[in-house]
Order: C-alpha cells, then sequence, then structure tokens
C-alpha cells in the first residue's frame, strides 16, 4: 500500500536507507529529472547524475537539521542539472519505519517551484513596472474599486491636478472629487464600462479642490478588481488650439485685405494725384480750394485706413524708426482729450525715463486711437480713463506664464477706463475681425483686430484684464531698443527740382498712368507711355538711346515689372528703375519681384512724392 501511495504522488519522491542510499524512487521522479532506475536505485544521492546531486543545501539538510528533528519541511533549494536545466525546489523530509521494529528510512519529497517562482518574479516586476508608471505618470490616474465604485488609489499627477490629497481621494467616488459630474447615472456608466472595456469622455469640465474648472479628457479603463480613470488636462491644449484658429481667422481675413488693397490704392492714387493737381492751380483764395482740399483730406483718411488694415494683416510694410513712447503719447494727447468728451476724466502718467522703441509712429498713433475710442464707447454714462507708460523688464518665467513674446526690456503703454468691463468669454474673441460688442451700425469689428495686427508687426504683445462691471485694462508691450537716433524727424514739403530727362512710364491703369503723365511732364520731363510689360518693351527698344528711367508698376499683365527690367538691361546695362504696386508686401514677396536694395514706391502716392522718388532715383 506504501508502494501504491508513493506511486500515485505527482511530486517526485524518493526513498532513502540510513547510509542516505536510495531504496526505491516514484515515476514521477524518473520523469522529472530525466533518469532511469539503473541509474538511481542503490547509488548514493549525492552520487546521482554524475554527482550533480552533490548539492551542499541539501547536505547540510540531510546530514544536519534531519537526524536533529527527524524531519525538515519547505526548505528552499536552487540547482543547475545538466538534463533539465534550472531547477527550484523545495525538499521536505520524514524518517520512517515499516514495521515496528524494521530499520529506519528516510522519505524525500520535491516539488518543483521553478514555473511558479518564475510568474511570481514576473509579477513582481509588472507590479513594480506598473506602481513606477502610476506614480510617474504625467496622466492623473485614479483606481476605482468595482465592488463599492470608491477611489482606492491615486497617484501624484491627479493629486497636482485637483488639489485634493491623498487621503481627500481614498473612499471618495468620482462626483466627489470633481469629474464626471455631468453624468447622471454614474453606476450605469460603470455597467457599460464592464461590458465594453473602456469609455471615453472628451473635452470636458473637471472641478478642483478650489473651485476652478478646467478642461480635461477622461477615460475609463476595466482592470480585473479595478476601474483606471485617466484624467489628461488639455486647458493649455485648448488655449493653443483657440489660439491657432485666431491666428488662422486674422490669416484669412489679410489675405482678403491684400486682395482688395492693390484696386483700392489704384483708385486712391489716381484722387489724390487728380486733386493734388487741381489743387496747384486753384488759388488759396478760390471758394474751391477748401472743396479739393477736403477730397484730399478723405483721400488721405482712406489712405490711412488702407494702410491700417494691411498693418492689421501684417502684410503692410512698416515706417520703422527710433522713437520715444513718451512723445507719441504727448503728441497726440489733445486729439485725445477731444476724442473722448468732457464728461470722462482723462489721466496721463508718463515714465520719467525716455521709452526708445523702433515703431511705426502712425501706426502706434492708430492704436492710441482706437483703444480710446473704445474705452470711450465703454463708457457711456461717464468715467475716468487713465493712460500710463512704464519700463519693464520680462524674465523668461514671466514669458511661459503669458505664453507669448520674448525675455528682455519693454515700453509698457496701459489704458485703464472704469467701464462696463467684459467677461472672459468675450476677452477670448475682442482681438478677431468683425467681433463687436457694440449696437447694429454702431462699430466695425476691426478696431482692436488692428490694434492686434500693429503690435504684432512691432514684434510686441497685449495682455487684457477685465471684469464686468469693474472696467477694462490693456497693457501693451514694445520691445525697447538702445538706439536714440533719427526721433521724430520730421519731413517738410521741400520744393522738388525739376529735370528734363526722358522717362518710359509702364503702368496698366490708366488713370494712374494718366495722372503720374501730367505731374512729370508739367516739371519738365519726357514721358513715353506703356500699357503693359510688352508694349513697354517695345517702347524702350525704339528709344532706349534717350530713356534714362523707367517707372513700372510691379504687377501687370503680359510681363511683369521685374521681368520689364530684366529685359530692358540686356539691352541698355545700367539703366535706372523705379517700381511701384498697390499690392501688400507679401504678395510681391510670394511673386519673388521685391528684392532689398531696390528703388520702390508704395501706392497711393501723391505727385509730390512720385517726382521726390523720380528725381531722388535719377540723382543717384
Amino acid at each position: 500500500m506504501f508502494e501504491d501511495i508513493v506511486e500515485t504522488v505527482r511530486e517526485p519522491l524518493i526513498v532513502l536507507d540510513p547510509d542516505l542510499r536510495v531504496l526505491s524512487a516514484n515515476r514521477s521522479f524518473y520523469k522529472s529529472f530525466r533518469v532511469t532506475p539503473e541509474e538511481t536505485i542503490g547509488n548514493l544521492i549525492y552520487d546521482l547524475g554524475n554527482r550533480q546531486w552533490d548539492i551542499p543545501g541539501l547536505r547540510k539538510l540531510l546530514e544536519e537539521i534531519l537526524p536533529e528533528n527527524n524531519k525538515f519541511d519547505d526548505y528552499e533549494v536552487e540547482h543547475i542539472f545538466s538534463g533539465v536545466g534550472r531547477k527550484i525546489m523545495l525538499l521536505n523530509a520524514r524518517r520512517i519505519i515499516h514495521q515496528e521494529k524494521g530499520p529506519q528510512q528516510i522519505l524525500l519529497a520535491i516539488e518543483d517551484v521553478t514555473e511558479r517562482k518564475r510568474i511570481e518574479a514576473e509579477l513582481k516586476d509588472y507590479e513594480e513596472r506598473f506602481r513606477r508608471q502610476f506614480e510617474t505618470s504625467k496622466d492623473g490616474l485614479l483606481l476605482v474599486d468595482k465592488q463599492t465604485w470608491d477611489i482606492v488609489n491615486a497617484n501624484p499627477a491627479i493629486m497636482k491636478m485637483l488639489g485634493h490629497s491623498s487621503e481627500e481621494f481614498i473612499g471618495k467616488q468620482l462626483k466627489n472629487v470633481g469629474l464626471l459630474k455631468d453624468v447622471q447615472d454614474l453606476k450605469e456608466t460603470y455597467r457599460e464600462l464592464i461590458q465594453s472595456g473602456f469609455i471615453n469622455y472628451e473635452n470636458v469640465i473637471a472641478e478642483t479642490k478650489y473651485g476652478q474648472l478646467i478642461d480635461v479628457d477622461i477615460h475609463l479603463v476595466d482592470r480585473a478588481r479595478f476601474i483606471q480613470c485617466n484624467v489628461r488636462d488639455i486647458s493649455e491644449l485648448k488655449k493653443l488650439s483657440t489660439q491657432l484658429l485666431h491666428s488662422q481667422k486674422m490669416e484669412a481675413i489679410g489675405h482678403l485685405v491684400g486682395g482688395i488693397a492693390h484696386d483700392f490704392n489704384n483708385i486712391l492714387t489716381a484722387i489724390i494725384g487728380y486733386g493734388s493737381l487741381l489743387h496747384n492751380k486753384i488759388a488759396a483764395v478760390d471758394p474751391l480750394n477748401e472743396c479739393v482740399e477736403q477730397i484730399l483730406a478723405a483721400s488721405y483718411r482712406a489712405a490711412s485706413l488702407t494702410h491700417s488694415l494691411l498693418a492689421y494683416s501684417t502684410k503692410q510694410v512698416m515706417a520703422m524708426t527710433p522713437a520715444d513712447i513718451n512723445k507719441i503719447v504727448f503728441g497726440i494727447q489733445k486729439i485725445l482729450d477731444r476724442l473722448i468728451g468732457e464728461d470722462i476724466e482723462f489721466k496721463v502718467h508718463m515714465a520719467s525715463e525716455e521709452l526708445i522703441a523702433n515703431v511705426d509712429i502712425g501706426q502706434i498713433e492708430q492704436v492710441l486711437l482706437n483703444l480710446a475710442t473704445n474705452a470711450r464707447d465703454a463708457m457711456p454714462n461717464g468715467g475716468a480713463l487713465t493712460i500710463s507708460t512704464e519700463h519693464v523688464q520680462i524674465d523668461s518665467s514671466s514669458i511661459q506664464a503669458n505664453g507669448h513674446g520674448e525675455a528682455g526690456h519693454y515700453a509698457v503703454l496701459s489704458f485703464a477706463d472704469t467701464g462696463v468691463g467684459m467677461d472672459e468669454k468675450t476677452i477670448e474673441h475682442i482681438f478677431e475681425p468683425f467681433f463687436t460688442t457694440k449696437e447694429v451700425g454702431k462699430g466695425t469689428g476691426l478696431g482692436l483686430a488692428m490694434v492686434y495686427g500693429i503690435i504684432k508687426q512691432h514684434k510686441g504683445f497685449i495682455n487684457v484684464d477685465s471684469r464686468p462691471g469693474e472696467g477694462a485694462a490693456f497693457k501693451i508691450y514694445l520691445p525697447l531698443t538702445l538706439t536714440k537716433e533719427e526721433l521724430f524727424k520730421k519731413t517738410e514739403l521741400t520744393p522738388v527740382p525739376s529735370g528734363n530727362e526722358t522717362i518710359l512710364l509702364a503702368e496698366d491703369d490708366h488713370a494712374i498712368r494718366e495722372v503720374s503723365r501730367i505731374a512729370l511732364e508739367s516739371y519738365g520731363y519726357k514721358v513715353l507711355e506703356a500699357i503693359n510689360g510688352e508694349d513697354a518693351i517695345s517702347v524702350f527698344t525704339e528709344n532706349n538711346a534717350g530713356i534714362k528711367l523707367i517707372v513700372t508698376d510691379m504687377i501687370m499683365p503680359k510681363m511683369l515689372g521685374n521681368e520689364l527690367y530684366e529685359k530692358a538691361k540686356m539691352i541698355k546695362p545700367g539703366i535706372k528703375c523705379l517700381f511701384m504696386s498697390g499690392y501688400s508686401d507679401d504678395i510681391i514677396q510670394k511673386r519673388g519681384i521685391l528684392k532689398e536694395g531696390i528703388n520702390f514706391i508704395s501706392k497711393p502716392f501723391s505727385p509730390y512724392d512720385l517726382l521726390r522718388k523720380v528725381r531722388e532715383v535719377l540723382d543717384s
């Protein structure tokens, strides 16, 4: 019966005599260690398998522990056998007697735990890797018990995100810590989760411990005993996405503005040109003189509007010059005072030091006018407007907080009013083209869009702080420059010398060609006209000996202005050229026809501007 029991045991068993020689072994032993009875029976246990069983740990068990205790239990021994490889074994032994006076024998049971140990090691490694990932994940992670739906673990990222400590998470449900508060039946959600394996909630609102609302993505995953809740803060991503959308909107309106600018500038060039010629012919005392001056004034305002629109769209070439921001504010202060009205208290506080920035003075004045107009409209019942300037230094940490700009020294122009103020949603849209809070017919929605574009072209940025009922504060940051040369250079209308040179005038717009011809001829020049590029080459080929200057539109039918110039140089090397265009700078740049150092005059221009530029090019 004993032998039958031994044979049915699945674990390897060996019976030893008192001298530790093998008396018998079960089939499991032979199978597990790939040996035969002939190699085993009668041999000293240590000699089995060419002395592979001479294991120090086994000797100690059989020769020291067993004689003293008559048994030993679950001693772990690790050894590498040539036939079966590495084995981890749990050894159990007992001294036994078959008959009352029979010889003592030793029963040695060998439990192979190699696979179990491997699985335990892998499980421990997996748990360690999971723990590290859980602790170091940038996403917030929560483990929820599937029986109670309570949170049982929280990682550092979720603690930082929502502001709760580990203890404040444990035992709470997701709704108690500001997650999935809009989900009506969370238990039903969990049931759906267990069926599908995962549920995603994208772009939802979470509430922190301190009541702050943040945008998050939440992913629920079924993980055996637990539900894993992944929480990703997408507030910054959403902010960047909004900024990108805003930039795309601005670029779209910029393309529109750039497209219409050419035709509009051509029309204005003709109006200004003919108006200026008429103005020169009418005596100052003539009653019609004032009418002509009003026409010219309106034309220049229209030209300024086009210039501002192009500046908003960042397509206008800016006339940059070093200027003191304080002096710009001082110079326009009286205009601003009249603009805002008597029912608004107007204060100006300027920095004691010069704030020299590289700016287009006209565009900065336009910014001041637009902001003052907005402030006035925000205070229909009166109030106070304060304009101030200061010098600030911005470091990299401040730049990271603002999300724009570069570290350095800045002139800060502040506009603070006591008007109706704005909520956060309105502030998000105020710089978008055509967005306005004014009544229909009382605002174009381009004022602040222009301001944004102008400041962006100046490599500056704007911060807005406002709350409903508490007024608004706009802070404009303009990079300071170290140079102080050429501050406020005034262009005086000095007399332009006449000439007698022959000029080839190539312009496809009849009105501009005609008014330019009249202006040039009135100052003694001989003008040869061409209606496009091909016509101009034909005229130039026949008359190149006498032609001293080509005045050409940049973009014309049949041939571009630069192509005309290149062909003319092949016929007459050294010929001079003055380019003119009403297109925005980016369109000309994309066509590769505006190169650094060329002679260029931008439409709209007055006859005086054209004559001065022609004389300048001829004398260069």
